[in-house]
Protein backbone atom coordinates (compact mmCIF):
# COMPACT_ATOMS: atom_id res chain seq x y z
CA UNK A 1 0.00 0.00 0.00
CA UNK A 2 1.37 3.38 -1.05
CA UNK A 3 1.40 6.48 1.18
CA UNK A 4 -1.36 8.95 0.46
CA UNK A 5 -0.54 11.17 -2.54
CA UNK A 6 0.52 14.63 -1.45
CA UNK A 7 1.12 17.80 -3.50
CA UNK A 8 4.77 18.67 -4.18
CA UNK A 9 4.58 21.61 -1.75
CA UNK A 10 4.65 21.20 2.05
CA UNK A 11 1.59 19.39 3.49
CA UNK A 12 -1.22 21.71 4.43
CA UNK A 13 -1.61 22.44 8.16
CA UNK A 14 -4.91 20.53 8.31
CA UNK A 15 -3.27 17.32 7.11
CA UNK A 16 -2.50 14.93 9.98
CA UNK A 17 -0.28 12.06 8.75
CA UNK A 18 -0.74 9.94 11.87
CA UNK A 19 -4.48 9.85 11.15
CA UNK A 20 -4.55 10.07 7.38
CA UNK A 21 -1.36 8.69 5.78
CA UNK A 22 -3.06 5.36 5.00
CA UNK A 23 -6.65 4.17 4.77
CA UNK A 24 -5.91 0.75 6.30
CA UNK A 25 -3.21 -1.17 8.12
CA UNK A 26 -1.14 -3.71 6.21
CA UNK A 27 -0.60 -6.91 8.21
CA UNK A 28 2.99 -8.11 7.94
CA UNK A 29 2.74 -11.89 7.81
CA UNK A 30 5.96 -13.77 8.71
CA UNK A 31 5.23 -16.45 6.11
CA UNK A 32 4.78 -14.01 3.23
CA UNK A 33 7.36 -14.46 0.48
CA UNK A 34 8.26 -17.92 1.81
CA UNK A 35 7.64 -21.20 0.02
CA UNK A 36 6.08 -24.13 1.92
CA UNK A 37 7.85 -27.48 1.82
CA UNK A 38 5.75 -30.36 0.53
CA UNK A 39 4.54 -32.37 3.52
CA UNK A 40 6.37 -35.43 2.23
CA UNK A 41 9.70 -33.56 2.30
CA UNK A 42 9.46 -31.95 5.75
CA UNK A 43 10.94 -34.88 7.68
CA UNK A 44 13.89 -35.27 5.33
CA UNK A 45 14.70 -31.55 5.36
CA UNK A 46 14.46 -31.38 9.16
CA UNK A 47 16.85 -34.33 9.50
CA UNK A 48 19.35 -32.42 7.34
CA UNK A 49 19.01 -29.35 9.58
CA UNK A 50 19.43 -31.42 12.75
CA UNK A 51 22.66 -32.93 11.47
CA UNK A 52 24.14 -29.66 10.25
CA UNK A 53 26.94 -27.79 11.98
CA UNK A 54 25.58 -25.10 14.31
CA UNK A 55 25.38 -21.52 13.17
CA UNK A 56 27.51 -18.95 14.96
CA UNK A 57 25.04 -16.06 14.65
CA UNK A 58 23.06 -14.86 17.71
CA UNK A 59 20.14 -17.11 18.59
CA UNK A 60 16.86 -17.13 20.49
CA UNK A 61 14.58 -19.76 21.99
CA UNK A 62 10.81 -19.73 22.29
CA UNK A 63 8.50 -21.98 24.32
CA UNK A 64 4.78 -21.97 23.63
CA UNK A 65 2.22 -22.77 26.33
CA UNK A 66 -1.10 -23.18 24.47
CA UNK A 67 -3.47 -22.84 27.43
CA UNK A 68 -5.62 -20.03 28.78
CA UNK A 69 -8.04 -19.98 31.70
CA UNK A 70 -10.52 -18.05 29.55
CA UNK A 71 -10.74 -16.53 26.10
CA UNK A 72 -10.18 -12.76 26.21
CA UNK A 73 -12.52 -11.20 23.67
CA UNK A 74 -9.82 -9.50 21.57
CA UNK A 75 -7.48 -12.49 21.34
CA UNK A 76 -7.05 -14.43 18.11
CA UNK A 77 -4.58 -16.94 19.56
CA UNK A 78 -6.78 -18.83 22.03
CA UNK A 79 -6.36 -22.57 21.52
CA UNK A 80 -6.98 -24.74 24.59
CA UNK A 81 -8.88 -24.17 27.83
CA UNK A 82 -6.61 -24.71 30.82
CA UNK A 83 -7.23 -27.56 33.25
CA UNK A 84 -4.83 -28.30 36.08
CA UNK A 85 -4.61 -31.90 34.91
CA UNK A 86 -3.11 -30.75 31.60
CA UNK A 87 -0.10 -29.01 33.14
CA UNK A 88 2.20 -31.91 34.06
CA UNK A 89 1.70 -34.04 30.90
CA UNK A 90 2.30 -31.03 28.68
CA UNK A 91 5.49 -29.99 30.46
CA UNK A 92 6.69 -33.60 30.41
CA UNK A 93 6.38 -33.50 26.62
CA UNK A 94 8.05 -30.10 26.21
CA UNK A 95 10.98 -31.15 28.39
CA UNK A 96 11.35 -34.32 26.33
CA UNK A 97 11.41 -32.18 23.17
CA UNK A 98 14.03 -29.85 24.70
CA UNK A 99 16.28 -32.75 25.68
CA UNK A 100 15.84 -34.35 22.27
CA UNK A 101 16.80 -31.20 20.36
CA UNK A 102 19.63 -30.33 22.75
CA UNK A 103 21.51 -33.46 21.62
CA UNK A 104 21.49 -32.42 17.95
CA UNK A 105 24.51 -30.74 16.31
CA UNK A 106 22.51 -27.68 15.21
CA UNK A 107 21.87 -26.85 18.90
CA UNK A 108 25.07 -27.97 20.59
CA UNK A 109 28.14 -25.79 20.15
CA UNK A 110 26.44 -22.92 18.37
CA UNK A 111 26.32 -19.33 19.52
CA UNK A 112 24.82 -18.89 23.00
CA UNK A 113 21.09 -18.23 23.13
CA UNK A 114 20.75 -14.55 24.02
CA UNK A 115 17.05 -14.44 24.84
CA UNK A 116 14.50 -17.04 25.89
CA UNK A 117 10.77 -16.29 25.77
CA UNK A 118 7.98 -18.26 27.44
CA UNK A 119 4.80 -17.20 25.68
CA UNK A 120 1.35 -18.40 24.85
CA UNK A 121 -1.36 -18.75 25.65
CA UNK A 122 -0.65 -18.12 29.30
CA UNK A 123 2.56 -19.66 30.69
CA UNK A 124 1.74 -18.42 34.20
CA UNK A 125 -1.40 -20.59 34.19
CA UNK A 126 0.82 -23.67 34.61
CA UNK A 127 1.07 -25.29 38.00
CA UNK A 128 4.04 -23.91 39.93
CA UNK A 129 6.11 -27.16 40.07
CA UNK A 130 5.65 -27.65 36.32
CA UNK A 131 6.62 -24.09 35.48
CA UNK A 132 9.76 -24.48 37.59
CA UNK A 133 10.58 -27.81 35.94
CA UNK A 134 10.27 -26.20 32.52
CA UNK A 135 12.54 -23.24 33.31
CA UNK A 136 15.08 -25.53 34.96
CA UNK A 137 15.16 -27.86 31.94
CA UNK A 138 15.69 -24.94 29.57
CA UNK A 139 18.58 -23.61 31.63
CA UNK A 140 20.08 -27.07 32.05
CA UNK A 141 19.95 -28.35 28.49
CA UNK A 142 20.19 -25.28 26.25
CA UNK A 143 23.36 -23.20 25.72
CA UNK A 144 22.01 -20.00 27.27
CA UNK A 145 24.24 -16.93 27.43
CA UNK A 146 25.34 -15.91 30.91
CA UNK A 147 23.24 -12.74 30.58
CA UNK A 148 20.38 -14.41 28.71
CA UNK A 149 17.12 -12.48 28.90
CA UNK A 150 14.54 -14.98 30.23
CA UNK A 151 11.02 -13.61 29.78
CA UNK A 152 7.90 -15.05 31.36
CA UNK A 153 4.71 -13.75 29.77
CA UNK A 154 1.70 -13.82 32.05
CA UNK A 155 -1.56 -12.57 33.42
CA UNK A 156 -2.66 -11.61 36.90
CA UNK A 157 -5.08 -14.53 37.11
CA UNK A 158 -3.43 -17.65 38.60
CA UNK A 159 -0.08 -15.88 39.02
CA UNK A 160 0.06 -15.92 42.82
CA UNK A 161 3.01 -14.82 44.95
CA UNK A 162 4.27 -18.36 45.44
CA UNK A 163 4.45 -18.85 41.68
CA UNK A 164 6.12 -15.45 41.22
CA UNK A 165 8.77 -16.30 43.80
CA UNK A 166 9.37 -19.76 42.34
CA UNK A 167 9.72 -18.38 38.81
CA UNK A 168 12.27 -15.80 39.87
CA UNK A 169 14.22 -18.37 41.86
CA UNK A 170 14.25 -20.66 38.81
CA UNK A 171 15.93 -17.94 36.71
CA UNK A 172 13.29 -15.70 35.15
CA UNK A 173 14.70 -12.16 34.88
CA UNK A 174 11.94 -10.44 32.86
CA UNK A 175 8.19 -10.61 33.45
CA UNK A 176 5.73 -9.21 30.93
CA UNK A 177 2.19 -8.77 32.23
CA UNK A 178 -0.76 -8.29 29.89
CA UNK A 179 -2.73 -5.59 31.67
CA UNK A 180 -4.25 -4.05 28.49
CA UNK A 181 -6.11 -1.43 30.57
CA UNK A 182 -6.34 -0.52 34.24
CA UNK A 183 -9.92 0.63 33.81
CA UNK A 184 -12.19 -1.91 35.51
CA UNK A 185 -15.06 -1.58 33.04
CA UNK A 186 -12.81 -1.89 29.99
CA UNK A 187 -11.00 -4.86 31.54
CA UNK A 188 -14.15 -6.74 32.49
CA UNK A 189 -15.67 -6.13 29.05
CA UNK A 190 -12.70 -7.94 27.50
CA UNK A 191 -12.88 -10.93 29.84
CA UNK A 192 -10.32 -9.86 32.42
CA UNK A 193 -11.13 -10.95 35.97
CA UNK A 194 -9.09 -8.57 38.15
CA UNK A 195 -10.30 -4.99 38.69
CA UNK A 196 -8.20 -1.82 38.63
CA UNK A 197 -7.06 -2.01 42.24
CA UNK A 198 -6.14 -5.68 42.02
CA UNK A 199 -4.13 -5.04 38.86
CA UNK A 200 -2.28 -2.13 40.47
CA UNK A 201 -1.54 -4.10 43.64
CA UNK A 202 -0.20 -7.04 41.65
CA UNK A 203 2.14 -4.89 39.54
CA UNK A 204 3.32 -3.09 42.69
CA UNK A 205 4.16 -6.43 44.31
CA UNK A 206 6.24 -7.48 41.30
CA UNK A 207 8.15 -4.20 41.16
CA UNK A 208 8.77 -4.21 44.91
CA UNK A 209 10.74 -7.47 44.61
CA UNK A 210 13.40 -5.75 42.43
CA UNK A 211 14.48 -9.12 41.07
CA UNK A 212 13.54 -8.82 37.38
CA UNK A 213 12.60 -6.38 34.68
CA UNK A 214 8.86 -5.79 34.99
CA UNK A 215 7.06 -4.83 31.79
CA UNK A 216 3.41 -3.78 31.45
CA UNK A 217 1.51 -4.45 28.23
CA UNK A 218 -1.18 -1.87 27.42
CA UNK A 219 -3.59 -1.88 24.49
CA UNK A 220 -5.23 1.12 22.86
CA UNK A 221 -8.36 1.31 20.72
CA UNK A 222 -10.47 -1.02 22.87
CA UNK A 223 -14.26 -0.55 22.92
CA UNK A 224 -15.23 1.88 25.66
CA UNK A 225 -11.68 3.21 26.00
CA UNK A 226 -11.84 6.99 25.60
CA UNK A 227 -8.80 9.28 25.28
CA UNK A 228 -9.33 10.15 28.96
CA UNK A 229 -9.29 6.49 30.00
CA UNK A 230 -6.22 5.87 27.84
CA UNK A 231 -4.44 8.81 29.47
CA UNK A 232 -5.33 7.42 32.88
CA UNK A 233 -3.85 4.05 31.83
CA UNK A 234 -0.64 5.80 30.81
CA UNK A 235 -0.52 7.91 33.98
CA UNK A 236 -1.11 4.85 36.16
CA UNK A 237 1.76 3.06 34.42
CA UNK A 238 4.06 6.05 34.97
CA UNK A 239 3.13 6.15 38.66
CA UNK A 240 3.85 2.45 39.06
CA UNK A 241 7.25 2.99 37.38
CA UNK A 242 7.91 -0.44 35.84
CA UNK A 243 11.07 -1.05 33.86
CA UNK A 244 9.24 -1.15 30.55
CA UNK A 245 5.92 -0.42 28.92
CA UNK A 246 4.51 -1.86 25.70
CA UNK A 247 1.70 -0.09 23.85
CA UNK A 248 -0.12 -2.25 21.32
CA UNK A 249 -2.88 -1.30 18.91
CA UNK A 250 -6.01 -3.44 19.01
CA UNK A 251 -6.32 -5.65 15.93
CA UNK A 252 -9.82 -6.75 15.07
CA UNK A 253 -9.05 -10.36 14.15
CA UNK A 254 -11.87 -12.11 12.28
CA UNK A 255 -13.62 -14.78 14.30
CA UNK A 256 -12.63 -13.49 17.74
CA UNK A 257 -15.35 -13.06 20.37
CA UNK A 258 -14.80 -9.30 20.17
CA UNK A 259 -15.29 -9.24 16.42
CA UNK A 260 -18.51 -11.22 16.76
CA UNK A 261 -19.79 -9.06 19.63
CA UNK A 262 -19.18 -5.84 17.70
CA UNK A 263 -20.73 -7.27 14.52
CA UNK A 264 -23.87 -8.29 16.40
CA UNK A 265 -24.17 -4.94 18.16
CA UNK A 266 -23.60 -6.42 21.62
CA UNK A 267 -20.54 -4.23 22.09
CA UNK A 268 -19.70 -0.75 20.79
CA UNK A 269 -17.16 -0.59 17.96
CA UNK A 270 -13.50 -0.01 18.82
CA UNK A 271 -11.66 3.19 17.97
CA UNK A 272 -11.38 4.06 14.30
CA UNK A 273 -8.02 3.71 12.59
CA UNK A 274 -7.57 7.49 12.66
CA UNK A 275 -8.34 7.60 16.39
CA UNK A 276 -5.89 4.76 17.01
CA UNK A 277 -3.22 6.99 15.51
CA UNK A 278 -4.16 9.72 17.96
CA UNK A 279 -3.94 7.25 20.85
CA UNK A 280 -0.44 6.25 19.73
CA UNK A 281 0.61 9.89 19.52
CA UNK A 282 -0.84 10.46 22.98
CA UNK A 283 1.28 7.61 24.37
CA UNK A 284 4.41 8.82 22.60
CA UNK A 285 4.07 12.34 23.94
CA UNK A 286 3.31 11.16 27.48
CA UNK A 287 6.22 8.74 27.69
CA UNK A 288 8.70 11.06 25.98
CA UNK A 289 7.78 13.89 28.36
CA UNK A 290 8.40 11.52 31.28
CA UNK A 291 11.91 10.75 30.00
CA UNK A 292 11.27 7.20 28.83
CA UNK A 293 13.36 5.76 25.96
CA UNK A 294 11.60 4.34 22.89
CA UNK A 295 13.21 0.96 22.27
CA UNK A 296 11.05 0.07 19.27
CA UNK A 297 7.78 1.16 17.72
CA UNK A 298 5.69 -0.41 20.49
CA UNK A 299 8.20 -0.78 23.33
CA UNK A 300 9.43 1.78 25.84
CA UNK A 301 12.03 1.51 28.61
CA UNK A 302 12.36 3.49 31.82
CA UNK A 303 15.47 1.69 33.10
CA UNK A 304 18.43 -0.10 31.53
CA UNK A 305 17.10 -3.33 33.01
CA UNK A 306 14.53 -3.47 30.20
CA UNK A 307 16.44 -4.62 27.11
CA UNK A 308 13.58 -6.02 25.02
CA UNK A 309 16.20 -8.26 23.49
CA UNK A 310 13.93 -11.07 22.27
CA UNK A 311 11.53 -8.81 20.38
CA UNK A 312 14.30 -6.80 18.74
CA UNK A 313 16.31 -9.85 17.70
CA UNK A 314 13.41 -11.81 16.27
CA UNK A 315 12.40 -8.82 14.13
CA UNK A 316 15.98 -8.79 12.82
CA UNK A 317 15.69 -12.44 11.76
CA UNK A 318 17.70 -14.18 14.49
CA UNK A 319 17.56 -17.98 14.45
CA UNK A 320 14.95 -19.19 16.93
CA UNK A 321 14.69 -22.63 18.49
CA UNK A 322 11.03 -23.46 19.11
CA UNK A 323 9.48 -25.83 21.65
CA UNK A 324 5.90 -26.71 22.49
CA UNK A 325 2.65 -27.20 20.61
CA UNK A 326 2.13 -24.38 18.11
CA UNK A 327 5.59 -22.87 18.60
CA UNK A 328 7.30 -21.35 15.59
CA UNK A 329 11.02 -20.98 14.93
CA UNK A 330 13.66 -20.50 12.24
CA UNK A 331 17.05 -21.90 11.30
CA UNK A 332 18.89 -20.01 8.58
CA UNK A 333 16.67 -19.71 5.52
CA UNK A 334 14.20 -22.23 6.92
CA UNK A 335 11.25 -21.50 9.19
CA UNK A 336 9.16 -24.15 10.93
CA UNK A 337 6.29 -24.64 13.33
CA UNK A 338 5.29 -27.44 15.66
CA UNK A 339 1.97 -29.24 15.59
CA UNK A 340 -0.73 -26.89 16.89
CA UNK A 341 -3.04 -29.83 17.57
CA UNK A 342 -2.24 -30.64 21.18
CA UNK A 343 -3.04 -34.36 20.98
CA UNK A 344 -0.86 -34.79 17.88
CA UNK A 345 1.99 -32.87 19.51
CA UNK A 346 1.87 -34.99 22.69
CA UNK A 347 1.74 -38.28 20.78
CA UNK A 348 4.61 -37.48 18.42
CA UNK A 349 6.79 -36.09 21.19
CA UNK A 350 6.23 -39.17 23.34
CA UNK A 351 7.53 -41.22 20.40
CA UNK A 352 10.70 -39.09 20.39
CA UNK A 353 9.82 -37.30 17.13
CA UNK A 354 10.04 -33.59 16.47
CA UNK A 355 6.32 -32.80 16.20
CA UNK A 356 6.56 -30.59 13.14
CA UNK A 357 3.45 -29.07 11.62
CA UNK A 358 5.24 -27.66 8.58
CA UNK A 359 8.29 -25.91 7.13
CA UNK A 360 8.96 -23.04 4.73
CA UNK A 361 12.02 -21.73 2.93
CA UNK A 362 12.89 -18.09 2.27
CA UNK A 363 14.16 -16.70 -1.01
CA UNK A 364 17.38 -14.89 -1.96
CA UNK A 365 16.20 -11.56 -0.56
CA UNK A 366 15.18 -12.62 2.94
CA UNK A 367 18.22 -10.99 4.56
CA UNK A 368 17.30 -7.68 2.95
CA UNK A 369 13.69 -8.02 4.13
CA UNK A 370 14.90 -8.62 7.66
CA UNK A 371 17.11 -5.54 7.49
CA UNK A 372 14.14 -3.46 6.40
CA UNK A 373 11.84 -4.85 9.09
CA UNK A 374 14.47 -4.42 11.82
CA UNK A 375 15.25 -0.87 10.71
CA UNK A 376 11.64 0.32 10.60
CA UNK A 377 11.04 -1.35 13.97
CA UNK A 378 13.61 0.91 15.63
CA UNK A 379 12.60 3.99 13.66
CA UNK A 380 15.49 4.31 11.22
CA UNK A 381 16.15 2.87 7.77
CA UNK A 382 19.75 3.27 6.64
CA UNK A 383 20.71 3.04 2.97
CA UNK A 384 24.30 2.18 3.90
CA UNK A 385 23.13 -0.78 5.99
CA UNK A 386 20.81 -1.98 3.25
CA UNK A 387 23.48 -1.52 0.59
CA UNK A 388 25.88 -3.70 2.60
CA UNK A 389 23.34 -6.53 2.79
CA UNK A 390 23.49 -7.75 -0.80
CA UNK A 391 25.96 -7.09 -3.60
CA UNK A 392 23.22 -6.48 -6.17
CA UNK A 393 21.31 -3.84 -4.18
CA UNK A 394 22.66 -1.08 -6.42
CA UNK A 395 19.79 -1.84 -8.77
CA UNK A 396 17.40 -0.38 -6.17
CA UNK A 397 19.02 3.06 -5.77
CA UNK A 398 16.31 4.82 -7.76
CA UNK A 399 13.66 2.99 -5.76
CA UNK A 400 15.30 4.20 -2.52
CA UNK A 401 15.16 7.81 -3.78
CA UNK A 402 11.48 7.37 -4.60
CA UNK A 403 10.81 5.82 -1.20
CA UNK A 404 12.59 8.65 0.59
CA UNK A 405 10.68 11.29 -1.33
CA UNK A 406 7.29 9.70 -0.68
CA UNK A 407 7.82 9.13 3.05
CA UNK A 408 9.08 12.66 3.60
CA UNK A 409 6.25 14.20 1.58
CA UNK A 410 3.72 12.21 3.62
CA UNK A 411 5.23 13.36 6.93
CA UNK A 412 6.33 9.83 7.82
CA UNK A 413 10.11 10.36 7.88
CA UNK A 414 12.90 12.88 7.63
CA UNK A 415 16.12 12.21 5.74
CA UNK A 416 19.61 12.80 7.11
CA UNK A 417 22.98 11.10 6.50
CA UNK A 418 21.56 8.54 4.04
CA UNK A 419 19.06 7.46 6.68
CA UNK A 420 15.29 7.81 6.91
CA UNK A 421 14.34 8.67 10.50
CA UNK A 422 10.69 7.88 11.15
CA UNK A 423 8.42 10.48 12.68
CA UNK A 424 5.82 9.48 15.28
CA UNK A 425 3.38 9.04 12.40
CA UNK A 426 5.88 6.85 10.58
CA UNK A 427 6.33 4.67 13.64
CA UNK A 428 2.57 4.26 14.03
CA UNK A 429 2.36 3.13 10.40
CA UNK A 430 5.44 0.90 10.80
CA UNK A 431 3.90 -2.24 9.29
CA UNK A 432 2.77 -0.29 6.24
CA UNK A 433 6.21 1.23 5.80
CA UNK A 434 7.87 -2.17 6.08
CA UNK A 435 5.57 -3.60 3.42
CA UNK A 436 6.05 -0.54 1.20
CA UNK A 437 9.86 -0.61 1.49
CA UNK A 438 10.01 -4.35 0.83
CA UNK A 439 7.86 -4.01 -2.25
CA UNK A 440 9.62 -0.95 -3.64
CA UNK A 441 13.22 -2.03 -2.96
CA UNK A 442 13.03 -5.75 -3.70
CA UNK A 443 10.80 -5.66 -6.79
CA UNK A 444 13.54 -4.22 -9.07
CA UNK A 445 16.01 -6.80 -7.76
CA UNK A 446 13.59 -9.63 -8.52
CA UNK A 447 12.97 -8.20 -11.97
CA UNK A 448 16.70 -7.82 -12.60
CA UNK A 449 17.38 -11.41 -11.56
CA UNK A 450 14.51 -12.69 -13.72
CA UNK A 451 15.95 -10.85 -16.73
CA UNK A 452 19.43 -12.19 -15.99
CA UNK A 453 18.11 -15.74 -15.57
CA UNK A 454 16.26 -15.42 -18.87
CA UNK A 455 19.40 -14.11 -20.60
CA UNK A 456 21.53 -16.99 -19.29
CA UNK A 457 18.89 -19.52 -20.38
CA UNK A 458 18.78 -17.91 -23.82
CA UNK A 459 22.60 -17.99 -24.12
CA UNK A 460 22.65 -21.66 -23.11
CA UNK A 461 19.99 -22.47 -25.67
CA UNK A 462 21.95 -20.65 -28.39
CA UNK A 463 25.12 -22.53 -27.45
CA UNK A 464 23.33 -25.86 -27.57
CA UNK A 465 21.82 -25.06 -30.95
Amino acid sequence: MQPRKLPPASPQPSLDPIREAYSARVPLMPWKDKTPFPESEVGRQWATIEAAAPDTTPRLAYVHVPFCANHCLFCGFYKNHYHRSASAPYIDAVIQEIIRDARRPFVVGGAPIEALYLGGGTPTALETPDLVRLITALRTHLPLASDCEITLEGRILHFDQEKVEASLAAGVNRISIGVQSFNTEVRKAQGRKADREQAIQFIESLIARRQAAIVIDLMYGLPGQTPEIWQQDLNTSLELAPDGLDVYCLSMIPGTPLGKAVASGKMPPPASLADQGSYYQQATRTLSAAGWHQVSNSHWARTTRERNRYNLMIKAGADTLAFGSGAGGSIGQFSYHNQSDLAAYLEQTRNDHKALGGMMVADHWQTLREKIIAGVEVGRLSWRELDATLPDLTGATSAWARLSEQWQAAGLAVHAHETLWLTTAGRFWGNNLQAHAIELLIAPLQQSRAIETGRIASDCESTIN
